[in-house]
């Protein structure tokens, strides 16, 4: 990445040190999953850097802190492209008109883009943030706190440093910004949180990528919670189906 090894060093030993980051980042996961699993439909409208438009339906599955399924419904040439995280860690994508199997996604490929929007297949596949980083606690403002978080693992990482603000009254994220070599080089805003079950949801998601001048906006068309699904929904023969 080219930032100073000895200034990541800092910051590392710095967030390992802060149990109120440790602490944050345990609730944010608690709150982020709280319910058995969550069935979401997202109708997400990408921009790109000469500002044109082009809309898609994504639909997600939860169950638990583990097992998570993303699926294109629309529009009809992306339809059923899947993300599929089985047990937490491993992640596959699923193109079906490549008529192939699913693939894993290893290393640094998890910082790509998914299918042409501005989320990562990281940013959709994570489900908690305290295994994967550390965290202090640097400002408090008013009812907002603001964390510094860097990764516990370097390899494949695109983004040495995120700058996040958390919401005291939901332990939500409302904005996480990204760093790399010193830069910011992308910014999620997450607004309009309500209630649905017993977990608060973001109903409007933007993404904006600083380097290359795309954004990608997302609400929230419907949404349940502990609905009952199986375990076989997220499954390698359930996604090829």
């Amino acid at each position: 990445m080219g930032y100073p090894a000895a200034m990541l060093l800092l910051w590392t030993s710095l967030a390992a040190a802060d149990d109120a980051g440790t602490a944050w980042l345990e609730r944010i996961d608690t709150a982020s999953n709280a319910g058995a699993d969550a069935h979401i439909v997202l109708d997400v409208t990408v921009t790109d850097r000469k500002g044109v438009d082009a809309n898609r339906t994504l639909e997600i599955w939860q169950k638990g802190k583990d097992m998570r399924l993303v699926r294109f419904t629309e529009p009809a040439r992306l339809a059923g492209v899947s993300l599929l995280v089985p047990d937490g860690d491993t992640v596959y994508v699923y193109l079906p008109a490549y008529e192939r199997p699913p693939k894993r996604v290893v290393g640094g490929q998890r910082q790509d883009a998914f299918m042409g929007t501005d989320f990562s297949i990281e940013e959709l596949s994570r489900m908690e943030w305290a295994p994967d980083y550390d965290a202090v606690v640097a400002e408090a403002e008013g009812d907002v706190t603001r964390l510094t978080l860097t990764p516990k693992d370097l390899k494949g990482v695109d983004y040495e440093v995120l700058t996040m603000w958390v919401d005291e009254a939901t332990n939500m994220p409302t904005k996480i910004e990204y760093l790399a070599d010193g830069e910011l080089a992308r910014r999620l805003t997450l607004e309009d949180y309500r209630t649905v079950g017993p977990r608060p949801l973001a109903h409007t998601l933007r993404v904006e990528d600083l380097d290359k001048g795309t954004k990608t906006a997302a609400t929230i068309r419907s949404a349940e919670l502990d609905t009952g699904l199986e375990d076989d929904r997220f499954t390698l023969t359930e996604l090829t189906r």
